[in-house]
């Protein structure tokens, strides 16, 4: 373990005391991780760490008190040293309408599992790597660990959300637990342990908290903490675009474009993605020592499964499914639908990718012209509401110029979704909890989805219900709110 004593800074590292007058820039122009292969490092600079990550401070502002108070740190790897992470993978997710945060997904290259994880999914995904995603604040120098949706297959280390979460002993929200330079950043745990709390009065040393309840007037008061940190130095940036698991064992083309040059690599292994097409997925290798490896995998080694056929407005369908439900404790579950091809005339013209879930192998995909053009679109189951209702689906909408299929975010957003082709609008219901429920509205409108019409209930006692009712009326929405009992409730639709 390495001990570092705040008033008198021992140097063990490699960060050059350079990156001091960084500090005082504002975190508007901080620079933002980078996207690429980090070599992970457990010893920095004694003053740089102390500088710009202010320590717990519990000082006795009362003027009529002398006490001083004396730190002293220990420090220990945030990365669990057991199991044997030397190099990380880091891709930026930025998005620039965030103004709070930019979450980072990384894959940390460990070469033993962890004792505590959670899987997310089936018992049957073989997972040899852990899977986090950090949100790393913009405004302010701090991050968080969040379980990690961008792919599974990977392990959640749940010791790691220990370091942030709340303690006796932690930093504000105002203080600062990130720190990021153009080629590396450091994270440094929000929980800390508090290893020993002395006084110091006259000639006897007495453990006491807090101080200043036991009527002591001048005092020193020394406290030993330890703290976990690694520092994460960029080994090369890299344009990496998601990351894809592998439940099955692939082939990995890495020869010339044509070569039947292959490397195998298992399940649980995976590649950083650099292009995605139709028919192959392009990207990097990495393996535990930081070794980069380019090449590509032809997407249907991937689609292990069972197959289904539909022929829809003279296109054919080939639908590939997964045989086994995302929750293997519910086996009557949904399984994931991992890919559809679309042909015409036997010549592939789409390939799309997890578009949902299966719940009726009868008819998987149902054609429905949601947007009234005289084009049957695609609607795909996406998930279940649980005990109750607010059930969803996906939409893929038929465009005729392009002779694809478009996936439209805001009807697959819709709770409920039901297409009414007489008046052609499309209503959606949606509940939380037992007192609060409404339905939505919506027509097409210069080809936008538009809410025409909303209604919503909710219980304030007993007796009585506020009921607000919207309706859009030459073109601007007019909205209404009364408080009634339950028998003068109206609903419109």
């Amino acid at each position: 373990m390495l001990l570092l004593k705040s008033s008198f800074p021992t140097f063990i590292v490699k960060i050059s005391l350079s990156l001091l007058p960084l500090l005082f820039i504002s975190s508007f122009v901080r620079a933002q991780v980078k996207t690429g292969i980090y070599k992970v490092e457990h010893h920095t600079d004694s003053a740089f760490i102390n500088t710009y990550f202010r320590p717990y401070a519990q000082q006795n502002t009362n003027p009529d008190l002398n006490i001083s108070t004396f730190y002293n740190y220990q420090y220990k790897p945030l990365l669990d040293s057991a199991i044997g992470v030397r190099y990380v993978v880091v891709i930026n997710k930025n998005d620039p309408n965030n103004k709070e945060y930019y979450p980072i997904q990384m894959v940390w290259l460990n070469q033993h599992s962890p004792d505590n994880f959670h899987i997310t999914y089936s018992d049957s995904l073989v997972r040899r790597y852990v899977g986090m995603e950090l949100y790393i604040g913009k405004q302010r120098n701090y991050w968080n660990p969040a379980r990690p949706f961008f792919n599974n297959g990977f392990i959640w280390n749940q010791a790691f959300d220990n370091y942030s979460s709340a303690d006796s002993y932690r930093y504000q929200l105002s203080d600062s637990n990130f720190y990021s330079d153009k080629n590396l950043f450091i994270l440094k745990s929000k929980k800390f342990e508090l290893v020993s709390d002395s006084v110091k009065v006259d000639s006897g040393t007495y453990y006491s908290y807090p101080l200043g309840d036991f009527g002591y007037r001048t005092a020193k008061k020394y406290l030993s903490y330890k703290q976990a940190f690694s520092t994460f130095k960029l080994k090369a940036a890299k344009a990496y675009q998601s990351f894809l698991y592998f439940p099955v064992d692939v082939k990995f083309y890495n020869g010339a474009t044509g070569s039947d040059q292959f490397k195998q690599l298992y399940a649980g292994d995976f590649i950083a993605v650099t292009k995605e097409t139709d028919e192959w997925y392009e990207g990097e290798h990495i393996s535990i020592d930081g070794q980069v490896t380019p090449g590509r995998i032809y997407i249907d080694d991937l689609w292990i499964g069972k197959r289904k056929l539909q022929t829809i407005n003279g296109l054919q369908l080939r639908i590939k499914y997964s045989s086994y439900p995302e929750d293997q404790s519910f086996p009557d579950a949904s399984v994931p639908i991992l890919g559809i091809k679309i042909y015409k005339n036997n010549k592939l013209i789409q390939v799309i990718k997890e578009p949902g879930l299966v719940n009726d192998t009868t008819q998987i995909i149902h054609p429905v012209d949601v947007n009234f053009d005289g084009y049957p679109d695609l609607q795909i189951y996406s998930h279940s509401g649980g005990a109750g209702p607010n059930y969803g689906n996906n939409y893929y909408l038929y465009n005729p110029k392009t002779k694809h299929f478009d996936y439209h975010q805001k009807l697959s957003d819709l709770s409920q979704p039901a297409i009414d082709v007489k008046s052609k609008t499309i209503s959606a219901a949606w509940r939380n909890g037992a007192g609060n429920w409404g339905s939505e509205k919506y027509k097409w409108i210069n080809h936008k989805l538009r809410l025409v019409e909303y209604y919503e209930i909710r219980y304030l006692d007993e007796d009585q219900i506020s009921e607000t009712h919207d309706k859009m009326i030459k073109g601007k929405m007019r909205k209404r709110t009364r408080v009634v009992r339950e028998e003068e409730l109206r609903q419109p639709f």
